[in-house]
């Protein structure tokens, strides 16, 4: 029964990262008539797993289930994207000011290369793997300075998170202004400069904000 429950419960994980990595990478939009049965059959698995699948991602705000009608991809708002960097810079603003104190050579090194990666993956042209890795430095600070509760929120966060900044790195240069403001924080954190750190966080967050509202109205405009 255990081994049964535990298949189960994979098939189900298997279903929900495949199904919202087809969002993410827009593959799937609001546009696209979706179903438990369709998207079973996509995904050629049986109805359960990909039902439990469902369940999750609207808990996190990435689709939205309508009885009787079916399921519906729920894209980024311009609402949406300044609650989540209203709450990153409150969050992560508070966690980058116990983690001054607390920074070592060890983990600038950590940081430098973490944005090594990054600036690969922008030489590549791949948003995805960029973001990838640009969550990878924000979640860092949570190494030096753990708090459950705010690592908690964040975590449940992080694909949302990831989504809104796929919407952003869509504008031309930014990635490259992206690492250029992780720079910034990282040179202030190695100064162990509390102000400065705490400005250029606050600059990434505001240039990064401005880049989503900009890609999502763009996108809205093309729609018609």
């Amino acid at each position: 029964m255990l081994n049964l429950e535990r298949r189960e419960k994979s098939k189900s994980e298997s279903a929900y990262q495949a199904i919202k990595d087809l969002i993410i990478r827009g593959n799937l939009t609001r546009e696209d008539a979706l179903s438990v049965n369709l998207l079973a059959s996509k995904l050629e698995m049986s109805k359960t797993p990909v039902r439990e699948a469902l369940q999750k991602l609207e808990s996190e705000g990435f689709v939205r289930i309508i009885p009787n009608q079916g399921v519906v991809v729920c894209e980024l708002t311009v609402g949406e994207a300044n609650y989540m960097y209203e709450l990153r810079m409150a969050l992560e603003g508070y966690l980058l000011r116990r983690v001054v104190p607390l920074i070592t050579d060890e983990h600038i090194c950590a940081l430098r290369l973490i944005m090594e990666k990054q600036r690969g993956a922008m030489e590549r042209n791949d948003p995805f793997e960029f973001m990838e890795h640009d969550n990878e430095q924000h979640l860092y600070l949570h190494k030096i300075y753990y708090n459950p509760m705010i690592f908690d929120v964040m975590n449940r966060l992080v694909d949302r998170i990831y989504f809104g900044g796929i919407h952003a790195l869509r504008l031309p240069g930014r990635m490259d202004a992206t690492l250029q403001e992780h720079i910034l924080i990282v040179d202030a954190l190695e100064d162990r400069n509390l102000e400065k750190a705490c400005q250029a966080l606050e600059y990434h967050f505001t240039k990064g904000l401005s880049s989503t509202t900009a890609s999502v109205e763009i996108h809205l405009l093309k729609k018609g």
